[in-house]
């Protein structure tokens, strides 16, 4: 191993016994962390060492720090993410991860509006650049943290303009979205990829600029393979846990 190599050792060891602290509850959720001088004093590192082990913490959801007052111990949440769920239904079936009680979301920042979507959404809907798209938006929030935003985009063209329901701004499952347009969803795609987090997503999830994001696009079709819609959710990934239910036989 090298220096440079036992050196990042160090913060990541620093990381995983405070981790570890944290889930053994010798930190309790929300209790403010020893300062760097003192966890340097402690671990006899040097404070950048622990500088670099704290914001590990923080980006995985284990650590939140408050400007002028310190680090605070977190602990992570472990919703259960299925595509397509019904923003309506509470979450938190129980699992290995996502166990414990149920967790209902409080939604804001509801809004529907007419603009061009992203150029990557664009293409896959056939739309030009002139083109609009109607977008629904929503937040969504656990014990009062962001946790969730999804937006859905569906080609003005497609919805008459007296349709009702193209200004019911209320988030519900894409199919209902769809079927309340008049719109017939015959397939769908579901994608799913981690990225970095866009400035938009830090702000609205309130995460630091290291944590990564959960980015899930839904891409629905109709029987002649026109495409209806664009469903895109993004989630804080110290707040999900993506499960796939599994149904086993009985053996032989």
């Amino acid at each position: 191993m090298t220096d440079a190599s036992s050196a990042q050792r160090v913060f990541v060891d620093i990381a995983d016994q405070l981790r570890s602290d944290i889930a053994q509850g010798v930190y309790a959720d929300g209790e403010r962390l020893p300062g760097e001088d003192e966890l340097a004093a402690n671990f006899g590192v040097a404070s950048r060492t622990i500088n670099r082990a704290v914001d590990l913490l923080k980006n995985d959801g284990h650590a939140i720090g408050r400007r002028g007052s310190g680090v605070y111990a977190q602990t992570p949440l472990a919703i259960r993410y299925e595509p397509c769920p019904d923003p309506a239904e509470p979450q938190g079936r129980a699992g290995a991860w996502a166990a414990g009680e149920l967790r209902a979301f409080d939604i804001d920042l509801i809004g529907v509006t007419s603009e061009q979507p992203p150029a990557g959404v664009a293409s896959v809907l056939g739309l030009g650049t002139k083109q609009a798209a109607l977008t629904w938006r929503a937040r969504f929030s656990v014990q009062g943290r962001p946790v969730m935003l999804t937006r859905t985009f569906v080609p003005a063209e497609l919805v008459p303009a007296t349709c009702a329901a193209k200004d019911d701004a209320s988030p519900r499952r894409l199919t209902v979205l769809l079927s309340d347009l008049g719109l017939s969803p015959a397939e769908g795609v579901v994608e799913t990829r981690g990225r970095a987090p866009s400035r938009e997503d830090c702000d609205l999830l309130e995460i630091p600029v290291g944590r990564f994001v959960l980015d899930s696009r839904v891409t629905v079709w109709d029987a002649q393979m026109r495409p209806l819609a664009v469903e895109q959710t993004v989630m804080d990934t110290a707040a999900f846990v993506v499960a796939h239910s599994i149904k086993l036989g009985e053996a032989g």
